[in-house]
């Protein structure tokens, strides 16, 4: 009957149809992909959690080392082994005072290396995960890692002979351009922003190129040794391996995007996929929180410092600092922290310890946000246009609150000095200039005008990966793009070089010439004067 009305060449026709869409649906071939990340704080599982469900869903099998499900929670499909003393570790950084919060240049870099050195150990060291790599059936194809300073973890890539995939959530350096085969990073990306320039002069872009030698000096001498005997230890015996591993990544994803403020050159297996956790599904507002943002017809403040753990390094008087601004504003405000809602009195205050960031950032009475200045927190602010106070803390903050006052969307003040007086004038000045808000609007309308949405993008440049096995040809020759050649040092040398040899040359012999010619002068001057008997 339904060949009669379609005739024998219609019915080939959507049978066609039929197998070439069922087949569009999987687009590559499924792979076992092995997920390793070391975190200890759940901020940043907030940028993986759903970049694992999107490649799961994919019909990828994904096998994924985590922190607990405190901070990771469970995906379904996924096979999770869990490291319980990440936990512990990060119970342990609560025990840094305030004054933690203030460091040089080494004791940041000492402090860090010590944190990512444990976050390896403690990897490498659980029962699960020995036992996986000791399983002789498990096989992978590809290991997506958090990236830089684990670099122990590398070896997993080398264990199962598998291609590397790394997420830096929080932006590219020139630590990251070097795992991607850029081994001549620009001066503007350091890994730390303490005692870094915004590099507009002549003697500013020195001072950022002697900044990041430091930094490679610190990455030689401070990170990478503990690193590498770790991966001694568990991996191979041989230290050019570790070396060989970090000049392998496929591709690495980078939590940002030019339209940030951020704008770099990036090699091709350098990918921006800053806002890809904007894909998972928000948080709604509760019924009492909407009641709360609706009434503000003044409109209303979200107040938070995103983590609890930085509660151990706020001034003594930071929490009463801030009350004493807020009791003075008709606004309302959204806080977020850990202190008890009993110890607040104001009636324009509402303080909870977690609360729905994203939605909260969305409703339409929300006119400013007063934040630490996490790379997540300022992403979601320029997706919902909303302006930014900032009050930098440490590592990166303060390079990305630089970035958001160039913009011309935020504030800094310095979270060291603060009065009543001096968060009251920045909140008034925020609210009453009509340009930040503008600034806001332009910079979310470009920041969500893209080809594809970050995830999309994260997932199809994995994919990508997986299509090509490895996709070596995406990662840059090294003597194509060597130190020398970038800061054009071999031109340099030939013409200062050879012209400066010139110039000693002839600057020599003009030298001994006068000074011949002084000497004769003298001797000859000496014999003119008469001697007087």
């Amino acid at each position: 009957m339904v060949v009669g009305r379609l005739g024998f060449d219609g019915l080939l026709v959507v049978i066609v149809i039929v197998i070439v869409v069922l087949l569009g649906q999987q687009t590559v071939q499924t792979a076992n992909i092995l997920a390793v990340f070391s975190y200890a704080l759940g901020s940043s599982y907030v940028l993986v959690t759903p970049y694992i469900q999107q490649l799961v869903s994919r019909g990828h099998r994904v096998t994924m080392i985590s922190a607990p499900v405190t901070y990771m929670p469970d995906i379904e499909g996924v096979q999770h082994i869990r490291v319980a003393k990440l936990k512990e570790l990060t119970e342990d950084l609560e025990i840094y005072e305030y004054e933690a919060a203030v460091p040089t240049k080494w004791y940041e870099a000492s402090f860090i290396a010590d944190y990512f050195y444990n976050c390896s150990k403690l990897i490498l060291e659980d029962a699960g995960v020995r036992s996986l790599l000791h399983n002789a059936s498990a096989q992978f194809s590809m290991v997506v890692l958090g990236v830089p300073h684990t670099d122990a973890l590398y070896g997993f890539g080398k264990h199962y002979n598998a291609s590397l995939v790394g997420l830096a959530a929080y932006g590219g350096a020139w630590n990251i351009d070097f795992l991607a085969g850029n081994s001549a990073p620009s001066v503007y990306e350091p890994m730390s922003a303490s005692g870094f320039t915004a590099g507009l002069s002549f003697f500013e872009k020195w001072i950022n190129l002697i900044f990041i030698s430091e930094e490679r000096l610190v990455e030689r001498f401070i990170y990478l040794p503990r690193q590498l005997k770790l991966y001694k230890r568990h991996f191979a015996a041989d230290s050019s391996s570790l070396l060989e591993m970090r000049r392998k990544f496929s591709l690495i994803l980078l939590n940002q995007h030019f339209s940030l403020g951020r704008v770099r050159s990036n090699v091709p297996n350098l990918v921006e996929v800053g806002g890809m956790h904007l894909a998972q599904l928000a948080e709604p507002l509760g019924a009492e929180l909407q009641s709360f943002l609706d009434g503000a017809t003044d409109g209303a403040i979200y107040f938070s410092m995103a983590s609890d753990m930085l509660e151990k390094w706020f001034p003594p008087d930071f929490h009463e600092t801030m009350l004493t601004a807020f009791g003075q504003l008709k606004q309302r405000v959204v806080w977020t922290t850990k202190r008890q809602e009993s110890e607040i009195t104001s009636n324009n205050v509402y303080i909870r310890r977690r609360q729905p960031q994203r939605e909260v950032l969305h409703h339409p009475n929300v006119k400013l946000f007063i934040t630490q200045g996490g790379l997540l927190s300022l992403i979601e602010a320029s997706y919902y246009a909303v302006p930014v106070l900032m009050l930098p803390v440490y590592f990166d903050q303060h390079i990305n609150a630089e970035r958001m006052e160039r913009l011309g969307i935020g504030r800094c003040l310095n979270f060291h000095e603060l009065t009543p007086k001096v968060v009251l004038e920045g909140i008034q000045e925020m609210l009453h200039n009509a340009s930040y808000a503008l600034n806001a609007r332009e910079l979310a309308l470009r920041f969500r005008d893209q080809p594809m949405k970050p995830m999309e993008t994260a997932v199809w440049w994995t994919e990508y990966v997986l299509r090509h096995k490895g996709a070596d040809h995406m990662r840059i020759n090294e003597q194509d793009m060597s130190l020398m050649q970038y800061y054009s040092v071999d031109l340099f040398s030939v013409l200062f070089g050879r012209i400066g040899l010139t110039a000693l040359i002839v600057g020599f012999l003009a030298y001994t010439v006068a000074t011949i010619a002084l000497q004769s002068a003298h001797y000859l001057f000496k014999l003119s004067i008469p001697v007087v008997s």
